[in-house]
């Protein structure tokens, strides 16, 4: 039987960069220039920092447990079967808000070309029909993919370059962005906003340790290029953030797509459409990848894990999990419509902070006690950083998953039978092979 190629470092590396950079360095530098002014420079290397912490956290688990899943192989290994449940549905829920997130996104991005464009109803029809053509399968994710990668790596290579030239100093030194310092309470929660905010920029990088089995060496390799992963992300998000102020100024709070329209200003109006479409095509290879993605998550988490209800992992004829692309597409509706792209990107990073506060107990319990508490630390901090509306729905969704839990324990006998039946079958498949040989 022929192996599946692994993943060398170097396609590790390409990977998590892609996973990372998305959306919210194009479409969120103005809200945290908004709440911070300049000193969004200092909350996005905070952040990165921060995340630095908790990725060193999420890698020292990889070393004991090198197995597909991440944060929630990692809770269920360490504290048992409830808290690895309620992290698997969260990492589920996190693809689940990541498709409503980028979705919204591609909008927001393509409302700057198009102001009247029926957002709601466009946003239902593209998760319908993602969440219909995965129902089929699909050959064409991974070149798609790859495309879009090399479209968002041409698109931060052309805004630096052809924009650099734009910075002006003075914008760096308007004395109305200088006191709205950390000094007082405004500026510090403005400073905190903006923080929680630049978390969204890279949440990807949890994408990595679910994919370990199929990386060369996950326990060596896995932790030193998320070390690097995670440095490039942060230098290419400060590069763009300082390039972005020092080319707009205050005008950034006043346009949807910051960067389009700073390029703009080189290469005159066709600028914004054609920037804005580079955009809108990187943020769509994203969406349709975790459309895929997203229903394995919540199959793998009922028959690999065991964690949910056997029905859900069961494929159709296509060789997809039918319920879970439809609970998928469902529950991506239901949060796209439950607000804007700063709203769901806080969700995004509501759903990360479960998982890293739980990787940071885990590195605790497994003696990591500096990196662990770290994790802990930064993940608290968070909490500081969320809107009311965001903890209250966040929040709901924990709780709602406490309760499906005492629920789904009742599927235990189902669950073994499904599990006979499969090792009878594939007895027979076995015994039919060796007599055709």
């Amino acid at each position: 039987m022929k192996e599946n190629k692994l993943l060398s470092p170097a396609a590790i590396f390409l990977l998590g960069v892609n996973s990372i950079i998305g959306s919210g360095i194009f479409l969120l530098s103005g809200k945290i220039y908004e709440d911070a002014g300049i000193w969004s420079l200092l909350a996005i290397l905070c952040a990165g920092l921060s995340i630095f912490v908790i990725a060193f956290a999420y890698a020292n688990m990889s070393k004991i447990y090198s197995k597909n899943g991440g944060a929630f192989v990692y809770a269920k290994e360490t504290f048992g079967r409830f808290p690895g449940f309620i992290v698997g549905m969260v990492t589920w829920l996190l693809g689940t808000v990541t498709l409503a997130t980028e979705v919204s996104a591609l909008l927001t991005a393509m409302k700057m070309i198009l102001p009247n464009l029926n957002s709601r109803l466009i946003g239902i029809i593209i998760i319908l029909a993602l969440g219909i053509i995965s129902y089929f399968g699909s050959s064409i994710i991974a070149g798609l993919d790859n495309l879009t990668s090399f479209v968002k790596i041409v698109l931060v290579l052309v805004f630096i370059f052809t924009c650099l030239w734009l910075v002006r100093g003075l914008n760096f030194s308007s004395p109305n962005l200088l006191t709205a310092s950390s000094a007082n309470l405004g500026g510090f929660k403005g400073f905190l906003s903006a923080y929680g905010t630049v978390f969204f920029f890279f949440t990807g990088f949890s994408f990595l340790p679910v994919n370990a089995e199929k990386m060369k060496n996950p326990a060596k390799n896995l932790p030193k290029m998320m070390s690097l992963v995670m440095l490039t992300c942060l230098a290419v998000y400060l590069i763009i953030q300082t390039i972005t102020i020092g080319a707009l100024g205050p005008e950034l709070t006043k346009t949807l797509v910051p960067a389009a329209t700073a390029f703009s200003k080189i290469v005159g109006s066709i600028g914004i459409p054609l920037f804005v479409v580079g955009i809108c095509f990187s943020i769509f290879g994203v969406i349709v990848a975790t459309t895929f993605n997203t229903p394995t998550i919540l199959a793998s988490l009922a028959q690999a894990h065991e964690d949910v209800p056997m029905f859900v992992s069961k494929n159709n004829r296509f060789g997809t999990p039918t319920w879970a692309i439809i609970l998928t597409t469902v529950c991506g509706i239901a949060l796209f419509l439950s607000g804007n792209y700063v709203f769901l990107s806080g969700l995004t990073v509501f759903m990360s902070f479960v998982q890293y506060l739980s990787t940071g107990l885990a590195n605790i319990k497994k003696k990591f006690l500096l990196i662990g508490m770290g994790s802990v630390l930064f993940s608290l901090v968070l909490l500081t950083s969320f809107t009311l509306s965001v903890l209250i729905l966040g929040l709901g969704i924990l709780i709602l998953l406490v309760m499906i839990y005492f629920v789904v324990k009742l599927d235990d006998d189902e669950r073994e039978k499904w599990l006979k039946e499969h090792q009878e079958k594939s007895k027979g498949a076995d015994v039919n092979t060796v007599k055709r040989l």
